[in-house]
């Protein structure tokens, strides 16, 4: 309480330097993050967003219910509704645009750097200096390169929405000790949890505010033990959340270190803190967007010197806080330790984040590391003579320099052709970063992307501690490139090139599947072998007929060994019954084939490709009235993905024909061509020639279907 008679000057100055402060945080944010707005759909934007087919129509209770990864066809555990609802509300109005997400991203970019600066300003008091100290800290957190990959992946929504939820947490449970700001308090942190993981660190932040802000208004004591009681049920009111739509509390999937003893897989941990996470803060220009084996080595155990230098940097940010306390430094203390516990759900340590590491998940605590940064300028540029100058000189040199990495970081995001080149100038001898721009190459450049996937197949390789078998990431990029490979050398028309890339990826999926009966491999190997083995044969077959008689019955041979193979791993395929029905061909066995296609539909009689192989060998044997049965019955069931022009030459086939269940069904398939609504300029003919054909025939009879 002023004492009476005082003035009011010096609170209001107060207030407008705190509103100019925030205003010049928001300039700042759409300067440095201004070109993100027109960027493209990036990396996991693409499978979680554009290519998202459950975001639409936009329904919130449904989309509420959703594994974030559920839309791109594998649900691995991670609940994240209110950024997935936010996501899907924005792709609404955006429809197949990125615009309005891009523009949601730095918005809340925006509006976090605000609140971190009143965060830090009430963490900081009355402390000289601290409305400086609060506003240097947030800005150097916003400039930093880190963020580009926050607000320019579209996912990164995530992010921004879990501190959005933590920061006004702690704020509104510090403006009032009320039952009432507790309880939006512990709202806001199960809003944060449930947009993104790292929400929790809603509860060590809240304690740490508590515990280490300046002169607060009430016991400390009390105040801690408030702030982890509401925080920690906002969290458990997250979970419960979780639970009821996922069936699960904490589901470990996609793990980086399956396979790894518990020693390995700490030392591991803290090499990627080292040599990846601080890298990151400290020479952002390096920065990855995805940090492959190749480019953080597993450690086996603390022999390993970048294990040893991440175990010395987390000695330092838990014990330097210590001798900060004892000067009275409690902003030091609270950067450095908010800092080592928002490192902890990213490090593996704990539960696997699916990543060995990525500069995002620096996102939640850089503010807390640029706060003993900023602190530290601001005590020297309150001193006189050569210490402001080199306060001034460093502050400047900091927020230029981080400024200008990060706008040539914001132009990389905006196309994944350019983030993705960028990954392979940084990561040259990365099998992951090869494969991902040979990928995004591949339909435009073969020769190019022919070149990627040969240096990915052909950098050295990283294993797993104690073993010869590489991560399984990597051993997937080596499986995928080989692949890749083949496609370009079989358009190419060079044949034997194609074969022996398949034949080296079918090696490399045998690898992984007898790797995963010791090791916790997820991947289904023993599936990816079967696909290699089947495009092998495949295109054996095509080749065979080149062959003279003694190489051609050798070839014929091996390829039946290949299926062989198949049946082993995949019983009841029916890709491999159609090729076997084609090597039966080959040998000039047209029992055989009949033999082996009827055993295989009558075990299967709903699959659709036997029942189309079935069709074709009852054409064969002039029974056509069982033939369109079947046909017509796999044309109307996947009529979105079966051939038009094919299905239009059914529908006439079978309007004519004297069988009223036949003629009504072509009709049927007739109508459905003629509303198709044409993408290419084949369907747009069938549609016109369907609507043709129906004009032509006389009303369906009453009893036609």
């Amino acid at each position: 309480m002023r004492a009476p008679g005082s003035s009011s000057a010096p609170a209001s100055a107060s207030a407008f330097d705190t509103r100019w402060s925030a205003a010049a945080l928001a300039a700042l944010v759409f300067v440095l993050y201004g070109g993100a707005l027109g960027a493209e759909f990036v990396l996991d934007g693409e499978k979680i967003v554009r290519d998202n087919a459950l975001l639409s129509p936009f329904e919130p209770l449904r989309i509420l219910t959703l594994d974030w990864w559920e839309g791109a066809g594998r649900a691995d555990g991670l609940y994240r509704p209110v950024s997935l609802l936010v996501l899907a509300a924005l792709r609404a109005v955006g429809g197949n645009s990125p615009a309005p997400i891009n523009f949601a991203n730095v918005a809340l970019l925006a509006l976090v750097a605000w609140l971190r600066f009143e965060l830090l300003r009430r963490l900081l008091g009355a402390r000289p200096g601290a409305l400086g100290a609060a506003w240097l800290a947030s800005a150097l957190a916003l400039a930093h390169p880190l963020n580009a990959e926050v607000v320019c992946g579209q996912v990164g929504i995530s992010d921004l929405l879990a501190s959005v939820g933590m920061c006004s947490a702690v704020l509104l449970a510090s403006a009032a000790p009320r039952a009432s700001h507790f309880l939006l308090a512990g709202l806001c942190a199960a809003l944060a949890a449930l947009s993104k993981e790292s929400g929790v660190l809603v509860v060590p932040l809240a304690v740490l505010f508590e515990a280490l802000r300046e002169n607060p208004p009430t016991p400390r004591a009390r105040r801690v033990a408030l702030a982890f009681v509401w925080s920690s049920l906002g969290v458990a009111l997250a979970l419960a959340c979780r639970f009821a739509a996922i069936g699960a509390l904490a589901d470990v999937d996609d793990p980086v270190y399956a396979g790894f003893s518990a020693a390995a897989r700490m030392a591991s941990s803290c090499a990627v803190f080292a040599q990846v996470t601080l890298t990151n803060l400290a020479a952002p220009w390096r920065q990855l967007a995805i940090v492959g084996p190749q480019d953080a080595p597993p450690a086996a155990s603390f022999a390993d010197l970048r294990a040893l230098c991440g175990v010395a940097a987390l000695l330092v940010l838990a014990l330097a806080p210590l001798f900060a306390l004892r000067r009275g430094r409690r902003d030091l203390a609270f950067g450095l330790w908010f800092f080592a516990c928002a490192w902890l759900p990213t490090s593996n340590l704990l539960v696997s984040t699916g990543a060995l590491a990525a500069a995002r998940f620096s996102f939640a605590g850089s503010f807390a590391l640029a706060l003993p940064v900023a602190a530290l300028l601001a005590q020297a540029w309150r001193r006189a003579g050569p210490a402001r100058a080199t306060s001034a000189a460093l502050t400047c040199a900091l927020l230029g320099g981080l400024a200008l990495l990060t706008q040539r970081e914001v132009a990389a995001w905006n196309s994944s052709r350019t983030l993705r080149e960028l990954q392979v100038a940084r990561a040259p001898h990365s099998s992951i970063a090869l494969l991902d721009l040979g990928l995004e190459l591949g339909e435009h450049d073969p020769a190019a992307a022919s070149a990627l996937f040969t240096r990915a197949v052909n950098a050295p390789l990283v294993f797993l501690p104690g073993t010869q078998t590489p991560p399984e990431d990597l051993l997937e990029a080596v499986f995928l490139a080989h692949l890749g490979n083949a496609r370009i050398a079989e358009e190419a028309g060079r044949g034997a090139d194609a074969v022996a890339h398949l034949r080296a990826a079918e090696q490399a999926a045998e690898r992984g599947r007898a790797a995963r009966e010791s090791l916790p491999f997820v991947e289904n190997w023993g599936a990816q072998r079967v696909g290699a083995l089947h495009k092998l044969a495949a295109l054996e077959l095509a080749r065979v007929r080149e062959l003279s008689a003694p190489t051609r019955s050798a070839a014929l041979d091996a390829i039946e060994r290949d299926l062989d193979a198949c049946d082993g791993l995949a019983p009841g395929s029916p890709e491999t019954v159609r090729l076997r029905s084609l090597l039966f061909d080959r040998r000039g066995d047209s029992a055989g084939r009949t033999r082996v296609i009827e055993q295989a539909w009558r075990a299967q009689p709903g699959d659709p490709l036997l029942r189309i192989l079935w069709a074709n060998e009852l054409r064969q044997s002039q029974r056509v009235a069982e033939a369109l049965e079947l046909e017509l019955a796999v044309a109307l069931e996947l009529f979105e993905s079966f051939d038009p022009a094919r299905g239009l030459a059914l529908a006439r086939e079978s309007v004519v024909r004297p069988e009223p269940r036949l003629a009504g069904r072509g009709r049927e398939l007739l109508e459905r061509l003629a509303r198709l609504v044409p993408r290419t300029p084949q369907q747009r003919a069938v549609a016109l020639e369907a609507a043709a054909a129906l004009r032509d025939l006389s009303p369906a009879p009453a009893n036609a279907r």
